[in-house]
């Protein structure tokens, strides 16, 4: 982005903005001390959820949210900041994957976050990347769901069963 002319730059703002824009998710991602990598890496687990990451030139950065509802995103960008993007529906799969890679590392911060249209702070982000994914929230409701069936059928498959069982001492005994 050094030798971008000032019409790159504009154009580069302007499809950012809209990224900002069309995306269920986008955060603020201060790094520092990460090696090449530990980025890659960081990388190429987030693209596994579907995610864009990008170091973008902090006043490039400012641009692109003034030109949205969001300017407020513009106070976690400090020092060097990368950005995480992206249209899934697995909001906090994508937020736990940041804070699982900030718990091994320790060198990277989340400072803001804009989620379904919604601004969220580094604390709040923290309480998201501590709930059960969105995998997890499934299983339980189809198990919830499943169970009352299961205990139905067990308890009308008892009586049965156990006549069957009564069946087999009684001819057991007889031989």
């Amino acid at each position: 982005m050094k030798n971008f002319t000032k019409e790159k730059k504009k154009e580069f703002v302007k499809i950012f903005t809209d990224e900002i824009k069309t995306h269920n998710i986008n955060i603020l991602v201060n790094f520092s001390g990460l090696s090449v990598p530990e980025m890659q890496q960081l990388r190429t687990d987030l693209k596994e959820s579907g995610c864009r990451m990008m170091v973008i030139k902090n006043t490039l950065l400012e641009k692109a949210y003034k030109n949205t509802d969001y300017y407020e995103m513009c106070d976690g960008i400090r020092g060097p900041t990368f950005t995480v993007w992206s249209k899934e529906i697995d909001e906090i799969g994508v937020v736990k994957k940041l804070f699982d890679f900030k718990k091994k590392s320790g060198k990277i911060d989340i400072k803001a976050g804009l989620i379904g249209g919604r601004l969220f702070s580094s604390e709040e982000l923290e309480i998201i990347g501590n709930l059960p994914g969105r995998k997890e929230i499934e299983a339980k409701i189809v198990w919830s769901l499943k169970m009352p069936v299961l205990k139905m059928v067990n308890a009308l498959k008892y009586p049965v069963t156990r006549l069957i069982q009564d069946f087999k001492q009684i001819a057991e005994t007889k031989r």
